[in-house]
């Protein structure tokens, strides 16, 4: 069992849940990942933004 607050994609309720006991949508992380200044795979991923600009 997670411990994270969830949020669902379908009516932006939260819960602590996989899916939504509301309206049963999948429900994911409410905030994103912490920002680490030693990120290996930083450079991969500001490449691949800057490709779908």
């Amino acid at each position: 069992m997670r411990s994270k607050i969830l949020r669902c994609e379908s009516c932006a309720r939260y819960t602590l849940k996989e899916i939504c006991p509301s309206c049963g949508g999948r429900a994911i992380a409410s905030k994103p990942a912490r920002f680490s200044p030693d990120d290996p795979y930083g450079r991969y991923r500001r490449a691949l933004a800057s490709e779908a600009e």
